[in-house]
């Protein structure tokens, strides 16, 4: 499914979330390039945003996928596309070199800005949590959220998205407490601009900043 812009996208799932409104739901988004789309659609519901920080280890084996991210606590997280033959390889014969660059990834994350500087992340608890991507082709993005929430208590975990893959719809029917989504993607070969008319004419410390102005507001 294609769309005039990314706030297009947003006020359209709104419509498809009215639950949601005005409900202490807080948006866990999994990419800054979805903030545009994630701002609006908190506009409509009343939300609060929380934006996934983390840093990607690229596979040695196949440089075409994530091996996993580094969470800011230090978890390596595992590509859940990534099975447990292919790991077993790559930990034989790679294991220096993902040891390093969990290390170089560590450190990046910790001399990045903090993109969530007023928020407590016990408000998880006892909130209605929607984790969101405008467009999502990989289950990783995903698999990070569930496993960053597994500590506290929220009142549902659901997944709302644009275009997405049939994995990540059934990851979230099957962990979570449901899916809403516009599309299913038939292939993941373009970028994700490719599915909005107007270009993201936004920077991403701008959209940031919008974000954590957004959730103050309605704080």
């Amino acid at each position: 499914m294609f769309y005039p812009s990314r706030q297009a996208l947003g006020d359209k799932l709104a419509e498809k979330l009215p639950e949601y409104r005005n409900n202490d739901t807080i948006i866990f988004c999994l990419k800054k390039s979805s903030l545009l789309t994630c701002i609006e659609l908190a506009a409509r519901l009343h939300a609060y945003i929380y934006i996934m920080q983390c840093a990607d280890i690229s596979d040695p084996y196949d440089i075409t996928r994530k091996l996993g991210v580094i969470t800011p606590s230090g978890e390596f997280i595992t590509n859940p596309e990534i099975n447990y033959n292919e790991m077993e390889y790559i930990t034989t014969n790679f294991g220096s070199v993902v040891e390093e660059r969990k290390r170089e990834a560590f450190t990046q994350i910790h001399q990045e800005k903090d993109l969530n500087p007023n928020f407590d992340m016990n408000a998880f608890n006892n909130r209605n949590i929607l984790v969101f991507a405008d467009v999502l082709k990989n289950t990783i993005e995903a698999q990070v959220a569930l496993e960053i929430l597994k500590p506290y208590s929220p009142t549902i975990i659901h997944g709302a998205f644009g275009n997405i893959t049939s994995p990540i719809s059934d990851k979230f029917q099957i962990e979570a407490g449901g899916c809403t989504f516009m599309d299913v993607l038939n292939s993941t070969n373009f970028d994700d601009d490719h599915y909005f008319d107007q270009p993201d004419k936004y920077s991403d410390e701008q959209k940031v900043k919008m974000a954590n102005n957004i959730s103050v507001y309605w704080a």
